[in-house]
């Protein structure tokens, strides 16, 4: 009896253990919301200049969105893509006709966090402040997070914090000195956002890869200005892009599909360092991915009929064209053209 009745009263322990424990994590989730929701409110809402080379707007960080939607997607050449919390994204990167020192939007990307969770989307997890000024069809993106894959075309000199060294040296031997600078840019965000950015070679037999944070895109987004204090890029030479553009020797033969012009570049992005990805895409995911990126990069390369030509009754010549809005079904569903995520 004294065993039943000892057992009974264990038991009994046990259950009060238990809720007492979940009534403290109930209380320090609570805590850890009312601190997340705080954070959000002190973000700065300041404006700041777009961080693409030919383009002078103001934009603000609710904004940021639609801009980017409005302004930069259509770029030829650009990638366009939502992308998901470790979900490798693969694109394309052609080195040709970058200018030296303007600023170029290699991808336009809509984080949403971890897929199918949309508890997760950085406007609802309390990372960033919803965005503001969508329309339509755009308006599932009100939760997601603007971020845009920079690259620009400098020497290594900007890494000179002497300015004027950089100048003399630049005019000197900036032909010998060529590099690309890749970074990404958001709206500034309650927590760091981490991104591994992984460049082959054709064949994926060579890589380069960096563990990076995304930059607030109101600092300075000039790589002469923060490559001397800053680590956040990842930097190839000249002789890098080459060695990745150039054939290998025990790769397929030169009349291989794969034998355009390009360089297959991934990238994952993760919130919780301790969280890293735990693998990468297969050389048989890439190489199908990259054929895939190449074909639609060739597609928009070509040049578009912008209206069909016909010959009205009275004999003179009408162009007949299409009404364009910038809030359409097409706009949304052409979000993932150039790229390719993996499940």
């Amino acid at each position: 009896m004294s065993k039943d009745k000892k057992t009974l009263k264990q038991m009994q322990e046990e259950i009060e253990m238990k809720m007492e424990k979940k009534l403290q994590e109930a209380k320090d989730n609570e805590q850890r919301n009312l601190e997340l929701q705080e954070a959000v409110r002190h973000l700065s809402r300041v404006p700041g200049s777009c961080p693409v080379g030919r383009c002078n707007e103001i934009v603000f960080p609710s904004n940021m969105m639609m801009h980017m939607l409005h302004k930069h997607m259509y770029t030829l050449g650009t990638t366009n893509s939502e992308i998901y919390e470790h979900k490798p994204l693969v694109m394309c990167f052609d080195p040709t006709g970058y200018e030296h020192g303007v600023n170029n939007c290699m991808a336009t990307l809509l984080y949403g966090g971890v897929k199918g969770k949309p508890s997760t989307q950085p406007g609802l997890s309390y990372l960033s402040n919803p965005n503001s000024a969508l329309i339509n069809d755009h308006h599932r993106f009100d939760n997601y997070l603007p971020i845009m894959l920079m690259v620009c075309r400098t020497t290594w000199y900007a890494q000179l914090k002497d300015k004027q060294l950089e100048r003399q040296l630049v005019s000197i031997n900036a032909n010998k000195a060529g590099i690309y600078v890749f970074w990404l840019v958001a709206p500034k965000t309650t927590r760091k956002i981490y991104y591994t950015l992984t460049v082959y070679d054709r064949y994926y037999l060579n890589s380069r890869s960096v563990i990076r944070v995304v930059r607030d895109y109101t600092h300075y987004q000039n790589p002469s200005d923060f490559l001397p204090n800053e680590d956040n890029y990842l930097l190839l030479r000249d002789t890098e892009v080459n060695d990745f553009m150039s054939m290998s020797k025990t790769g397929p033969s030169a009349e291989s599909k794969l034998n355009k012009l390009g360089i297959p570049i991934e990238l994952i992005i993760y919130e919780d360092p301790k969280n890293p990805p735990i693998r990468h895409s297969s050389q048989r995911e890439l190489q199908e991915a990259l054929e895939q990126v190449q074909e639609l990069y060739i597609k928009d390369s070509m040049p578009r009929i912008k209206g069909s030509v016909r010959r009205a009754t009275s004999g003179t010549v009408s162009k007949a064209r299409k009404p364009r809005s910038n809030t359409s079904s097409s706009t949304v569903s052409s979000l993932n053209r150039s790229s390719m995520v993996f499940k």
